[in-house]
């Protein structure tokens, strides 16, 4: 009886360390494989020795990036955002204008074209055109005598009444976003730290020319897409006046895109009509420009604004008289 009571005890107690060593075998199991799904998450090789660490390591990275506010989670494999100048008319001025000293006399806005170097003049130099030496002249005066140079954001608020400007306030634009300008003219900007717009004619290589050119002080802005062309019959027969709003809306989203701005349009060969200036005005320009000659005052349609040409040959005399 005594023997069968030895035996049951026996039995007993053998049941009880296989189910301790099956729990022992199955918690054995379950560490491995979180181990391995752990490596396999993290592509890096885990021993049973450096897990320990590993964690220990994983832990102490995750505080520090809390205490970092997360700064160390950017991806480095994001898309880099673009440059600030693509999006922004850069104004580093203080506009000191005051109710006693203001502009009272309009604002000039000058029109520019090309630029060319008189040692290797083109073959189709005009009026249009002007000498770099002459340029770097004008510019030089320019710094010198602290001139203010309005965003196009402040150029509408002056035109609409809402805003004053100094005295002594211009606006540099070059049409067309020639590689002569660009390569001698682009360069002075910076020297000189004058921004200016350049309006581009966006099709064939103007997007390669806004990412090679772009700066602080040039700004890209819309010359049409596709419309600096013949096929009109209104002024100097630019195409723009042939077209429906919807078209002109469609080639003005086209020059957006790749200026990256909206802040100002000027209209291919300066025409334009009523249906040029509504298609201008649905794609959200804030001014747009034309080639009519006199200086920009308050109350002038923002969406036809003119410019003061200026031409080959002029003098810093004449330069200062068209400006001041």
């Amino acid at each position: 009886m005594r023997k069968r009571k030895n035996t049951s005890a026996k039995r007993a107690s053998h049941r009880r360390v296989e189910v301790i060593l099956t729990l022992i075998l199955i918690a054995l199991i379950l560490l491995l494989g979180i181990l391995f799904f752990r490596q396999r998450m993290s592509g890096v090789t885990i021993t049973e020795e450096e897990a320990p660490k590993q964690e220990e390591a994983v832990a102490k990275a995750d505080q520090e990036t809390e205490n970092k506010g997360g700064a160390d989670l950017i991806v480095e494999t994001e898309t880099e955002e673009e440059p600030d100048y693509y999006n922004k008319d850069v104004q580093r001025d203080e506009n000191t204008a005051t109710e006693e000293h203001h502009k009272t006399n309009g604002l000039a806005i000058c029109m520019y074209h090309n630029v060319y170097d008189e040692s290797d003049p083109p073959d189709d130099l005009n009026t249009n055109y002007i000498e770099v030496h002459a340029l770097e002249e004008e510019l030089q005066y320019l710094k010198e005598n602290d001139y203010y140079y309005p965003t196009w954001e402040e150029v509408r608020a002056y035109i609409d009444g809402d805003l004053l400007l100094p005295e002594k306030s211009v606006v540099l634009t070059f049409d067309d976003g020639n590689k002569r300008f660009l390569k001698l003219g682009a360069p002075l900007l910076e020297k000189y730290e004058i921004p200016a717009t350049s309006f581009m004619i966006c099709n064939g290589d103007g997007e390669e020319k806004v990412e090679k050119y772009a700066s602080d002080y040039l700004t890209f802005q819309s010359h049409s897409y596709n419309m600096h062309r013949d096929g009109g019959d209104i002024g100097h027969g630019g195409i723009f006046t042939a077209l429906s709003v919807e078209e002109g809306v469609e080639d003005l989203e086209k020059s957006i895109e790749i200026c990256h701005n909206s802040d100002a349009f000027a209209y291919p060969y300066g025409d334009y009509t009523d249906s040029c200036r509504e298609a201008v005005e649905k794609a959200g320009f804030l001014c747009a420009v034309t080639t009519e000659n006199r200086r920009a005052e308050p109350g002038d349609d923002p969406l036809t604004l003119p410019r003061v040409r200026m031409l080959e040959g002029q003098s810093l005399e004449g330069f200062i008289y068209l400006v001041e």
